[in-house]
C-alpha cells in the first residue's frame, strides 16, 4: 500500500496523469449490480455520524436514527488510546453489555431498539506506527478494518444484521478490503465494504429509491 502510494506520487511529480486503471474496465462498462442490504439497513433516510467514545455510542444508537456510523476517521483523533478503546466500546455495543454513568451520578444504557451499525475505519492515507508489517507501519484503515471484522462480523451475523463498513478514500480496487472476509471463515459477501459515489457519477447504479447525498451505496 505505502509502495504503491509513492509510485503513484512518483509518477505524479514527474509529469503523469491520473487515469483509471486497466484491469477495471470490464467492471465500469458491464452490467452488474451489488447484493441487496440486509433488511436491518435496506432504508437508509436518518443517519447519525460520530466518534467511538463509550457515551456518544450509547446516545447515538438509542437516537431513533436508522443507522449510526461509528467514525474512527473524522470524528475521531487516532491516538491508540482512542482507536482500541472505540473498539471495545463497539464490541460491547454488539453484545449489549455497554454501560457508561457520568461524573453527575447518571447512567446509559441501550435501548431495546437501536441504530444498525455501521462502522468507518481510518481513511488509507493514515499510517498506524504501533503495528508494522516488516519494517514499514501497518495501514490504519487496514487495522480497523480487520479488527472490527474479527470481532463483530459473526456477532453481527448471528443477530440478524451484518459487518457495514464505509472504507473512506479508497484509491482503487486493489485497496479493498472483502477478501479478508475469507481470513475470518465469514463467508464470501457477507461484509458489506462500501465506498463513496458521488452525486450524478453513475446514478444507473444507484440502490432502488436512491440515496438522498448520492453517497455510498452498499
Amino acid at each position: 500500500m505505502l509502495r504503491a502510494r509513492r509510485e503513484r506520487q512518483a509518477a505524479l511529480s514527474a509529469g503523469g496523469t491520473l487515469d483509471f486503471l486497466d484491469p477495471g474496465s470490464d467492471a465500469r462498462s458491464g452490467d452488474w449490480n451489488v447484493a441487496a442490504p440486509r433488511s436491518d439497513y435496506a432504508d437508509r433516510r436518518v443517519e447519525i455520524t460520530g466518534p467511538t467514545d463509550r457515551k456518544l455510542v450509547i446516545n447515538a444508537l438509542n437516537s431513533g436514527a436508522r443507522g449510526f456510523m461509528a467514525d474512527f476517521e473524522d470524528a475521531n483523533a487516532p491516538t491508540w488510546r482512542n482507536q482500541i478503546e472505540g473498539q471495545l466500546n463497539l464490541l460491547d455495543a454488539v453484545e449489549r453489555t455497554i454501560s457508561h454513568t457520568s461524573p453527575d451520578g447518571r447512567t446509559y444504557a441501550l435501548d431495546d431498539s437501536t441504530a444498525t451499525l455501521l462502522i468507518r475505519p481510518r481513511g488509507w492515507h493514515l499510517d498506524e506506527r504501533h503495528v508494522r508489517v516488516g519494517d514499514e507501519p501497518m495501514s490504519g484503515a487496514l487495522l480497523d478494518f480487520r479488527l472490527s471484522l474479527f470481532h463483530l462480523g459473526q456477532r453481527l451475523l448471528d443477530r440478524g444484521s451484518a459487518p457495514y463498513f464505509y472504507l473512506p478514500k479508497l484509491e482503487h480496487h486493489l485497496s479493498r478490503g472483502a477478501p479478508v472476509e475469507r481470513r475470518v471463515r465469514l463467508g464470501a459477501g457477507r461484509a458489506r465494504p462500501a465506498t463513496r459515489q458521488r452525486a450524478g457519477d453513475r446514478p444507473d447504479r444507484d440502490p432502488p429509491g436512491g440515496v438522498p447525498d448520492g453517497g455510498d451505496a452498499l
